[in-house]
């Protein structure tokens, strides 16, 4: 009786707790319901059935939109791999580029202000300006300015090549969009990292004889680790999240070789309608983040610990 009346107690003192606090987080539930919760579970619930918007009418139908996204054509299957080469080729050059960029720009003595706007101002450039710059950069005649400094200034290549019209070359203007737009934002969030390791780390290390790669190696890679790991994770999220350059530079263009997820997802929703599949690629994209990241914060763990405790 006594344990009764003590988790008795205990209920009662939470319960108040709870009250109290109530007021502050029931604004933050009530959005987080509306606009994250509701809206997840409306979408499990389309992807398996047959959505007719205009009429609002619902049929259950199962996995069937999964079946057709799987296996029905091409489109996924080129779009699943073109969102995983995206984040292979550009996270690692983002993360790198954006490492070297903030330690060259932390030891400036003078002159780091313009650098850090300089290296920022493509990631506040809107995305569909900068689409519209690459597009022509990567023209296919000789209004391009890549066809026309290849073909008409130095003579390198002999015909005007179609870059956004062919897969690889159409894939590479968007990775190569992808990494010139995000740099700066590494390069910042890098920056603030290496601001905060002591500077008596770096002077310790001189005195005992370490050179400039020594201290880079083993004193700013170690102090930034778990930068890199919010770094890496944000980008992957961002890889899968890819949209406007290809619907601006390409379309999926030539038969959905340079498509992705995103993009596969608006075209299935807002050209065909087919709101069951939309949804159920927008389940899948869901669902690789996760595992992705799980993947990461264990491997991170484990690097980390050494026994991934």
């Amino acid at each position: 009786m006594a344990r009764i009346a003590l988790t008795k107690r205990q209920f009662k003192k939470g319960l108040r707790g709870w009250l109290a606090a109530l007021p502050f987080i029931l604004p933050g539930l009530i959005l987080v319901s509306v606009f994250i919760i509701y809206p997840m579970f409306f979408t499990i619930r389309i992807s398996l059935s047959d959505y007719r918007i205009v009429t609002g009418e619902i049929t259950y139908v199962g996995l069937l939109n999964f079946k057709n996204v799987l296996f029905e054509t091409k489109e996924f299957w080129y779009a699943y791999r073109n969102n995983f080469l995206y984040a292979i080729v550009t996270v690692p050059l983002i993360i790198f580029g954006g490492l070297i960029f903030s330690y060259l720009v932390n030891n400036l003595k003078k002159g780091q202000s313009i650098f850090k706007v300089g290296f920022y101002l493509p990631v506040i450039t809107s995305w569909v300006i900068v689409s519209l710059v690459f597009k022509y950069m990567f023209g296919n005649s000789n209004t391009g300015m890549m066809n026309y400094l290849l073909v008409d200034v130095f003579h390198i290549l002999d015909d005007y090549v179609p870059w956004l019209f062919r897969e690889w070359t159409g894939n590479g203007a968007i990775w190569l969009m992808g990494i010139w737009k995000n740099m700066g934002w590494a390069m910042l969030i890098f920056l603030a990292a290496l601001q905060g390791i002591p500077k008596e780390l770096y002077e310790s290390a001189s005195i005992d004889g370490a050179g400039l790669w020594d201290k880079f190696r083993f004193i700013t890679i170690s102090a930034v680790k778990p930068t890199i790991f919010f770094v890496m994770v944000n980008m992957i999220i961002g890889s899968f999240n890819v949209f406007i350059q290809v619907m601006l530079l390409t379309r999926g263009d030539p038969n959905s070789t340079t498509t992705v997820l995103q993009y596969l997802l608006y075209n299935r929703a807002f050209s065909k309608f087919e709101f069951g599949e939309a949804s159920a690629i927008g389940l899948i994209s869901a669902v690789t983040i996760v595992i992705l990241t799980i993947i990461l914060n264990r491997t991170f763990l484990l690097d980390k610990n050494g026994n991934g405790e």
